[in-house]
């Protein structure tokens, strides 16, 4: 990845995403972990194409996918994520907490809920989050429980891939819900490779 703007103390040029993307020195808030939303969405604001998110992305944003995925404490997601995408369950280090009403966790239900580190779980997200383990928790969407942590207040960054598409349709952008929200947020850092830009933003209260 090529870094052309950082706030982090990162020198601009050609970055590996296990640095640029680092984790490590995150504070873990009083009562819950630190959060970070890791997304990708076309020039036009959709987050799938055809159903599928991963139809959207290139090395490069597959690679920070996958490191952010590793990197957490706990991935949080939704179960309508879970079913499209086809989740695995995660290395027994690593607790896969799925917000869902109904439990149906798609066609890898069987594999995920025989582990001992897959939770599913409902309610208010605020309790969800006090119950999440470990420093660092990896939100991975739908945009639907994307609005409900940000309108929230629990979101402390957000790692989002722009993918050199166009595609109109109906497609629902990172974050969907009835309440319009207007807190800005502080970019930390601009990277570029083969078309995609990739964006790292800040709550205006969190830290580098």
């Amino acid at each position: 990845m090529h870094l052309i703007h950082s706030t982090s103390g990162d020198v601009p040029g050609d970055v590996p995403v296990e640095v640029a993307y680092d984790l490590s020195d995150r504070p873990r808030p009083a009562d819950r972990p630190w959060i970070v939303m890791s997304m990708i969405s076309t020039a036009d604001g959709a987050v799938s194409l055809e159903g599928n998110s991963a139809l959207l992305g290139g090395p490069t944003d597959r690679e920070i996918f996958l490191h952010l995925h590793r990197s957490g404490d706990s991935v949080l997601v939704g179960a309508e994520t879970v079913r499209q995408d086809g989740y695995n369950p995660l290395p027994s280090h690593q607790v896969l907490v799925v917000v869902s009403e109904s439990g149906d966790l798609g066609r890898n239900s069987a594999a995920l809920t025989a582990t001992g580190n897959t939770r599913v779980v409902s309610g208010d997200v605020r309790e969800i989050v006090r119950d999440l383990p470990g420093r660092v928790c990896v939100l991975e969407g739908g945009p639907n429980l994307n609005a409900q942590m940000l309108a929230a207040d629990l979101v402390d960054e957000i790692c989002l891939t722009i993918a050199p598409r166009f595609v109109s349709g109906t497609s629902q952008r990172i974050a969907t819900g009835a309440l319009a929200l207007r807190e800005p947020w502080r970019l930390a850092h601009i990277g570029t490779d083969d078309g995609f830009v990739f964006l790292r933003y800040l709550r205006t209260s969190s830290g580098d």
